[in-house]
């Protein structure tokens, strides 16, 4: 299908500078190593296609991600992620916006998940609000 990026397509990938302080704030010291890692390595290279899955919309969790990717952090199957929405620049490019980074499936109750996070954030409510 033309238009249609091929398996070995890159995406370019932008952060929120505020955000990823945030969910590095709420984060374990190996978590934040793994997002300084993941971080670094997207900025400089992007991240290939095949390193995305679609996010479930509804979630299991009740989040409702429609249209973003996902990626396991670190590769292939960590623990963390990291959620993109597909974005288009001032000269209509697309590129990846990274959402949340964090725990995919938290074991403590007060914990957000990366897709909480990310779902909160596309609707409007504080990052930063977690559960008590």
């Amino acid at each position: 299908m033309p238009g249609t990026p091929g398996k070995n397509a890159t995406f370019r990938v932008e952060f929120d500078l505020a955000m990823l302080a945030e969910d590095a704030d709420h984060s374990t010291p190996k978590a934040r190593a793994v997002l300084r890692e993941a971080v670094s390595e997207l900025d400089r290279k992007g991240i290939p296609a095949i390193r995305l899955k679609a996010c479930e919309d509804p979630g299991r969790d009740g989040t409702h991600l429609s249209g973003c990717a996902k990626t396991y952090l670190p590769p292939p199957v960590g623990e963390w992620g990291m959620v993109f929405q597909l974005r288009l620049d001032d000269k209509r490019r697309p590129f990846l916006a990274c959402l949340a980074f964090g725990i995919r499936h938290p074991t403590r109750s007060w914990q957000p998940s990366v897709y909480e996070v990310a779902d909160r954030r596309l609707r409007g409510s504080p990052s930063g609000e977690h559960r008590a």
